[in-house]
C-alpha cells in the first residue's frame, strides 16, 4: 500500500467550494466565487465534474440543471457553449469549466475532483477531465462513487491519488451482488485500489471504516455541517469535507 499524500490531512476541504448556500447569495456551490473564497480562507476544495454533450469537463453537481440554473434538462444534453450562457442561482456566476476552476485555484490549495460518472458510461467524463488534470501542476486527487471510474484512472495515471466515495445510502440499487457487498464493506472493488475512502458521515463510525483505517487507509467524511458533527467524527476520520460553517 502506498502512502497517501500529506496534504490530504493538512486542512479541511470545502464541499463544492466555500459557498454561502443562500439563494440570494453571491457564492453558489461549484462556482468560481466559491473556489476563490476557499482559497482565501486556506481551505482545500472538493468539486464535481461532469461532461457536456460535446465532451467538455464542466464543474457541476446535479445531473439536472433545474436546481442550480432554473433551466430544464440534463447537463449532459447541453454543449459547453450553451452551458456558458447559463448562470447559477445568484444571477452572476456561471457554470465553470474544470480548466477555468483549476486555473483560478492555481495550486494554492489542494483539490479533490469528484467524477460524476454517467450510468453505463465509464470513460466519458473521465476522458473529458484527463488532459486537464494532466496539465495541472497543483495537488489533487480524483474520487468517485463508481469504483470502475477509479480503475479507469489507475490504468492511465497510476500515480494519481484515488479516493472511493462510499455510504450505505448510496449503494447502487442494481448490479452484481458481489460489487454491492464489496462496496459496503470497503473491500477493493473492480481493481480500483483506492488510496483513501470518503465516507458518508451518517454511516460513521462503523466496523468497516475502522478496519481499513487501522490498516493504514485514511478515511475522510462528507458532508460535515457543524462543529458538533466534526467533533463527533474526529476520532473516526482523518479529515472532513464540510459546508455551512468554517472549521
Amino acid at each position: 500500500m502506498r502512502a497517501p499524500p500529506r496534504w490530504l490531512f493538512d486542512r479541511p476541504l470545502a464541499h463544492r467550494g466555500l459557498h454561502d448556500g443562500a439563494e440570494e447569495g453571491g457564492r453558489p456551490e461549484n462556482s468560481l466565487a466559491a473556489f476563490q473564497a476557499a482559497v482565501a480562507g486556506g481551505y482545500g476544495i472538493e468539486l464535481d465534474v461532469q461532461a457536456s454533450a460535446d465532451g467538455r469537463a464542466m464543474v457541476f453537481h446535479d445531473s439536472q440543471l433545474a436546481r442550480m440554473t432554473g433551466r430544464a434538462g440534463l447537463l449532459a444534453e447541453w454543449e459547453a457553449a450553451a452551458l456558458a450562457g447559463l448562470t447559477l442561482r445568484d444571477g452572476h456566476q456561471g457554470i465553470p469549466t474544470l480548466d477555468a476552476a483549476l486555473q483560478l485555484i492555481g495550486g494554492q490549495v489542494p483539490v479533490i475532483v469528484e467524477i460524476k460518472t454517467r450510468p453505463g458510461g465509464i470513460g466519458l467524463v473521465e476522458q473529458a477531465a484527463l488532459p486537464i488534470l494532466r496539465d495541472y501542476q497543483g495537488p489533487f486527487a480524483v474520487t468517485a462513487f463508481e469504483a470502475r471510474s477509479l480503475t479507469w484512472f489507475r490504468q492511465r495515471q497510476p500515480d494519481w491519488p484515488r479516493g472511493h466515495n462510499v455510504g450505505r445510502r448510496n449503494l447502487p440499487a442494481h448490479g452484481p451482488w458481489w460489487r454491492r457487498l464489496a462496496w459496503r464493506f470497503l473491500y477493493d472493488v473492480d481493481g480500483a485500489q483506492p488510496d483513501f475512502v470518503v465516507y458518508d458521515r451518517r454511516d460513521l463510525p462503523n466496523w468497516a471504516s475502522g478496519r481499513v483505517r487501522a490498516a493504514g487507509t485514511p478515511v475522510l467524511s462528507y458532508t460535515i455541517k457543524d462543529r458538533a458533527e466534526m467533533d463527533r467524527l474526529a476520532p473516526h476520520t482523518d479529515n472532513i469535507i464540510f459546508e455551512g460553517f468554517r472549521p
